[in-house]
């Protein structure tokens, strides 16, 4: 199936009226599933309108062009405002409830993991970085899958990868410049009110064209904090940061190893923040996969290239080692627990490939044992 490609051009709301006269076809099950998130939020009793106006009140000062990217597509949908403002902000709602609780959660899932490496120079091949990206989420958002070609008014050119009906950049992207961004999920105590990882991920790819600059940025500006970002860019360089609300955690490539993460923290800044709620079958699965990579790039070091990240991606095992992850039976009788699974997967080339020195990327649309690969220029 082809994937969707929008095409968004101008300000912030003239590209969120763009979005949604997009999707249009996409309403009837984007409005099935923010009904979903919703109640499941109001089940929890997670949606606490102190807590909503909260962040809403941030972002009308740190982030005015995402509200008015919500405003156009709201226009667009014929969706209400609130709706979609509870929608884009439930992720943080439904982790600062869990963050609260004195005991772990019952409503854990394979749905928000997410697998992110990234390598370059005497690893490689050729010496050129890779940023590699397994996306693991909701199973209803694998038909509202897209990517985005974004032209904004004031900024470089890029294209990301995300899902209709939300922010342009929900996943990853590069921009022009082969400045190559992903992220993943991390539950953890340390958040508030701040700038979420889709804002900051929308800003890098604007305005920023090396690790070095996106990393004077981040530690500028206060984040919402539960996930990380991985950062490459054309010349090499890597970089992790670890994003927390009142403190971020940061790891730079040496040249000696890869950088990996997956869905815990590691650094100082951050290690004891971290919230490991999985359910007993999934009980390690984020180290499981973390040191299968490490491990993997470790040995197979100067021969990592697009084909062995292919592998790589698409590669099975246990629960708790599994890159490419499929739904698995619930526990305790609940067969939707565990119901989600790897939906697509990128692979960032930001200094361009044997066919072109232009930023590419390789993406399949569902899981990456079952391709195919499509290759796509950035620039």
């Amino acid at each position: 199936m082809t994937l969707l490609t929008l095409t968004l051009v101008g300000t912030a709301a003239e590209m969120g009226r763009q979005h949604g006269r997009q999707i249009a076809h996409l309403r009837t099950h984007l409005v099935q599933v923010i009904a979903q998130r919703l109640n499941e939020l109001h089940h929890l009793g997670a949606d606490e309108p102190a807590a909503v106006q909260a962040c809403l009140d941030f972002l009308k000062e740190g982030d005015r062009p995402l509200l008015a990217y919500l405003a156009g597509l709201s226009e667009a949908l014929g969706i209400e405002t609130r709706l979609l403002h509870l929608y884009t902000l439930s992720s943080y709602l439904r982790d600062r409830w869990k963050a609260r609780q004195t005991a772990p959660a019952s409503v854990s899932s394979l749905e928000d993991g997410c697998t992110v490496w990234a390598a370059s120079g005497p690893a490689t091949v050729d010496g050129r970085p890779l940023l590699v990206k397994n996306r693991d989420y909701h199973a209803d958002h694998l038909p509202l899958q897209m990517i985005a070609c974004v032209v904004p008014t004031d900024g470089y050119r890029y294209m990301s990868v995300g899902s209709a009906g939300s922010p342009e950049v929900f996943s990853s992207g590069i921009n022009e410049r082969g400045l190559a961004v992903a992220d993943t999920h991390v539950l953890s105590r340390d958040i508030g009110p701040g700038l979420p990882r889709f804002s900051l991920m929308r800003e890098l790819l604007t305005h920023h064209d090396s690790v070095a600059s996106a990393l004077d940025y981040l530690r500028s500006v206060i984040h919402m904090g539960a996930g990380t970002l991985m950062l490459a860019d054309a010349s090499g360089a890597l970089a992790l940061c670890e994003s927390g609300h009142r403190r971020c955690g940061y790891a730079l490539s040496d040249g000696e190893t890869a950088l990996v993460n997956a869905n815990h923290f590691e650094t100082s800044a951050l290690a004891k923040q971290w919230i490991d709620d999985e359910p007993p079958p999934l009980r390690g699965n984020s180290w499981g996969r973390h040191r299968r990579i490490s491990a993997a790039v470790q040995q197979c070091w100067g021969a990592v290239d697009l084909a062995w990240a292919q592998r790589m991606m698409a590669a099975h095992g246990s629960p708790q080692e599994a890159i490419c992850r499929h739904p698995l039976p619930g526990h305790e009788g609940d067969p939707t627990v565990l119901g989600g699974g790897t939906i697509s997967s990128v692979i960032f080339l930001p200094a361009g490939d044997a066919e072109s020195a232009a930023p590419t990327f390789w993406l399949t649309r569902g899981a990456p044992c079952q391709g195919p690969w499509v290759r796509w220029k950035a620039a």
